[in-house]
């Protein structure tokens, strides 16, 4: 009896303790995100606050819960008691474990980025996915406390910044971000402060969602011109149409061939996109027949959340496509090219 006794008192002091450090940990969070103002967080791997909070909720209430099946009671009023304790305790576990895995459900990815000459710029950047859309948060870092400075949204779902699709330039003490849309091709710039005081590690890789193709010879290719990438975009288009004949549009005729167009990336440069969604009788065959085009003319393979992608490091052509069946009966793709310049700008 004096053993279990010491054992009960032993499980509500460490409990005690536990509970003591959830709280400090809750007051450091909510003191740090305060004293910064608005648009600040405390980011933790990838979790930020409000998931920080979440997590330590869990922790308190699976705490409280050990807590609760230490009692013990000899009257038969004070066993029921402990019996409606425990179940309600068990049931708080699991809602406050249904929200955290709400709270921590969207894929998110932290990476620094990387400016284009291979230096960190200081920043990072967390992208979090929403099922069809997604956003790209720049942070500044102040030990755990991180200050958000910009935001890009993604409507396609992508994560521009983990599949290297952006650039990073700095001028005259600003840092211009650009990001391209996988679904819609659309470049986003924004701008921001350089950061003072920073001393920047170069020689950095930016971290990529595929493998670099090693060069067939030591000799540097030839910079690709904007006009071959079209001229390479164009084919390829030609050649996932004659692989799905009959395909029809979302208006519901023919699909047709058409030209891709092009948006201003940084100094000079520009992208060339076209988008296109179209159905077939079976769309999950098609979408095979497509990919399989593309692997016999020698792309790179890929995948991405829900996406597949095809993608050749030479020519930069790249095709996104995902088969949205369930959504709206047709299959969506884009094929891009990097940011190039024009053959009549390439010395």
């Amino acid at each position: 009896m004096a053993d279990a006794r010491r054992v009960a008192v032993g499980i509500r002091v460490l409990t005690a303790v536990v509970a003591v450090l959830i709280a400090a940990a809750m007051i450091a969070v909510a003191v740090s995100t305060s004293e910064e103002g608005e648009g600040t967080t405390v980011l933790v791997g990838t979790l930020d606050s409000p998931q920080i909070v979440a997590v330590l909720i869990l922790v308190g209430v699976i705490d409280l819960t050990v807590l609760v099946f230490s009692l013990r009671a000899t009257r038969v009023a004070g066993r029921v008691g402990v019996i409606v304790a425990r179940v309600a305790a068990t049931g708080a576990v699991l809602v406050a474990g249904a929200g955290v895995f709400l709270a921590t459900f969207p894929t998110t990815i932290v990476s620094p980025l990387i400016d284009d000459d291979g230096c960190d710029t200081g920043y990072l950047v967390r992208e979090e996915n929403h099922w069809l859309s997604s956003s790209s948060s720049l942070y500044r870092m102040d030990g755990l406390v991180a200050t958000g400075v910009a935001t890009i949204s993604n409507a396609d779902g992508g994560m521009p910044f983990h599949e290297r699709a952006y650039g990073a330039s700095e001028e005259d003490g600003t840092l211009r971000v650009s990001a391209a849309s996988a679904g819609s091709g659309v470049v986003e710039t924004v701008t921001v402060p350089e950061l003072t005081g920073h001393v920047p590690e170069c020689g950095l890789k930016r971290p990529t969602y595929q493998a670099d193709r090693p060069s067939p010879t030591p000799t540097a290719p030839a910079p690709v011109s904007l006009e071959r990438a079209e001229a390479e975009l164009e084919r390829m288009y030609a050649a996932t149409l004659a692989a799905v004949p009959g395909a029809v549009g979302t208006d519901g005729r023919a699909v047709a061939s058409s030209a891709p167009t092009r948006t201003t990336c940084d100094r000079g440069a520009a992208q060339s996109a076209l988008t296109f969604a179209f159905a077939t009788e079976d769309n999950a065959a098609s979408l095979e027949k497509i990919l399989a085009t593309w692997d016999a003319a020698g792309y790179e393979v890929d995948r991405a959340i829900q996406t597949d992608i095809r993608f050749d490091p030479i020519t930069t052509v790249t095709l996104r496509i995902a088969d949205r069946s369930t959504i709206d009966g047709t299959i969506h793709g884009t094929i891009t090219s990097g940011c190039l310049s024009e053959q009549e700008n390439i010395r």
